[in-house]
């Protein structure tokens, strides 16, 4: 089993197991692999095509699975973006790092350790674009990154200067985009492109999955199924304290009604679709400079998402749907028969 400590473990070992004082040469620094990792928010491990889904289109996800290893067992500890999201920056549970939603930030000597740091120790060139997610200490981000656009859901569609309106993904991809192409010849860099998406809009009961323009009108036509585990004795066979949890509030939100469920299912379906055309923007890009050789993607999730299931909505409690999460890495200096594992 992977979970998002571990992963962070190997790639810090395999990419940056160096300090600015072992690095030989230029030519070195050149051949090291630069780092674009995606990251979604409240996707299930199952919400793709390549891991099998019927109805979600997400030839992105799917190419990149095609051409690396996606992991099936990949689990979160603790099913909540904020904790989820300082474990990956630190590579630590939430019972050592201590953050989640209501607490201080995370401490400045965890902060010294996290993934963007080292690899910023390494010689890497480090970024970060979309949802931040944790708190950290005044000015701690510039030790951490290079260049930092954080940008927040609330409302999904951004007023801009110039007075048209944007839906965040596509800002986020806009800034990815930028980054890379100030990249500088022999100097590895490493991105995050953190998506908002498909979070809920939880301020809106109406239009609570906002997607983009580009994805209107997709699985209009089509006839959602049924959650899984949706017999009503698996929710009564429950503790109390779960049956009256945040877990079974929000589901009267968005999914105790057939009418809510299926509207809702499609908008929630679009809004992946809607990251998975960012991915593949971004990627163009990358290609388009000539980088796609020697940069490893990753694509993974910060936690799972019930989506109804078990008479459940949101994450936050310990079954799969809210602990297993997608995790994809591509790497293209890998060879043939590597590619396409599962």
């Amino acid at each position: 089993m992977l979970n998002p400590r571990t992963l962070l473990r190997l790639l810090l070992v395999v990419v940056c197991g160096m300090t600015l004082s072992e690095l030989a040469s230029a030519d070195e620094a050149a051949a090291r692999p630069n780092i674009l990792f995606f990251l979604s928010d409240d996707q299930r491990a199952s919400f793709m095509g390549c891991a099998g889904h019927e109805i979600l289109k997400t030839p992105t996800m799917d190419a990149l699975a095609a051409g690396g290893v996606r992991f099936e067992n990949t689990f979160v500890t603790t099913s909540i973006c904020a904790a989820s999201r300082a474990t990956i920056f630190t590579g630590l549970y939430e019972r050592t790092h201590r953050y989640t939603f209501g607490t201080p930030p995370i401490a400045d000597e965890l902060v010294a350790i996290s993934y963007p740091v080292k690899l910023r120790e390494a010689g890497y060139r480090t970024g970060f674009v979309g949802k931040f997610g944790v708190n950290v200490g005044k000015g701690l981000t510039q030790i951490m990154f290079d260049d930092f656009k954080p940008l927040n859901r609330s409302p999904y569609f951004k007023k801009q200067a110039d007075g048209t309106i944007r839906y965040v993904e596509e800002i986020a991809g806009d800034h990815a985009i930028e980054f890379l192409k100030a990249t500088k010849p022999g100097q590895p860099f490493c991105l995050q492109v953190s998506f908002n998406a498909p979070h809920a809009e939880d301020g809106d009961k109406e239009n609570h999955f906002p997607w983009p323009p580009a994805v209107d009108g997709m699985y209009e036509d089509v006839q959602i199924p049924e959650p899984e585990l949706s017999d009503p004795k698996i929710f009564e066979s429950q503790p109390d304290f779960l049956k009256q949890s945040l877990n079974r509030e929000r589901w009267f939100w968005r999914w105790d009604t057939p009418e809510k469920y299926q509207k809702n299912v499609r908008a929630y379906y679009r809004m992946i679709s809607g990251i998975d055309n960012i991915m593949n923007r971004v990627l163009g890009e990358l290609d388009r400079l000539g980088l796609a050789d020697n940069t490893i993607v990753i694509f993974s999730g910060d936690n799972g998402y019930y989506k109804a299931a078990r008479g459940f909505a949101g994450k936050w409690s310990h079954y799969e749907e809210s602990l297993r999460v997608p995790l994809i890495i591509f790497d293209p200096r890998a060879p043939q028969q590597q590619r396409g594992k599962v």
